[in-house]
């Protein structure tokens, strides 16, 4: 019989956690609207009530997911910020690698990306924010680099840092279909040395 919502705050908190992570798994294998909190509920052994105590809706659920990937991802950026040292290509290869162990998430972020080209769904201003910011991110280190004279000046920054994401999510999505063909890793860090003068 699954669990009802009377928790510690501690237990409150790992009950919280594991929804999540259900969650995750479920959003990156069915989608958005293929998941359900009737099923992430069965995967943590609590109640459909037990999910909704900690998230009112599926909606609030997603935005907590995403929310949730996005505080890890600032945590990371912040580490390779506080880096002695750190050059563009260094930070983006970091970047390319620790997105490639995390492929869970890497599933997720194709799923729901693809799904909320839709301005109906629920994460469709949650992307088109989160890419607006990558891209003005990358353009401002890619303008950086211009300025020093490692990087061409033929395309404007803001022309190459979405070419750069393109990539980037390209990359994910092959790998996510043929794991075994594609180093992620070693793809993106060969179109930096290309492009990008250390």
């Amino acid at each position: 019989m699954p669990r009802t919502p009377t928790f510690t705050t501690a237990e409150g908190r790992a009950t919280r956690d594991a929804i999540l992570d259900a969650a995750v798994v479920a959003f990156a294998a069915r989608g958005y609207r293929g998941a359900s909190i009737d099923s992430i509920a069965a995967e943590v052994g609590v109640s459909r009530q037990g999910v909704l105590h900690h998230f009112p809706s599926k909606v609030k659920l997603l935005i907590a997911v995403l929310s949730r990937r996005d505080e890890q991802d600032r945590e990371h950026a912040e580490q390779l910020s506080q880096t002695e040292g750190i050059t563009l290509t260094n930070a983006v290869r970091k970047t390319a690698a620790y997105r490639a162990e995390r492929r869970g998430l890497a599933q997720l972020y194709t799923i729901l990306s693809a799904e909320s080209v839709d301005p109906a769904h629920p994460a469709h201003e949650y992307f088109v924010d989160r890419y607006r910011m990558i891209r003005a991110e990358f353009a401002t280190m890619i303008a950086g680099a211009q300025a020093e004279g490692r990087v061409p000046d033929a395309l404007p920054a803001e022309t190459l840092a979405t070419a750069l994401v393109a990539v980037l999510d390209g990359l994910q999505l092959q790998d996510q279909i043929d794991h075994e063909a594609i180093d992620v890793e070693q793809v993106f860090s060969d179109l930096l040395d290309f492009f990008v003068k250390e």
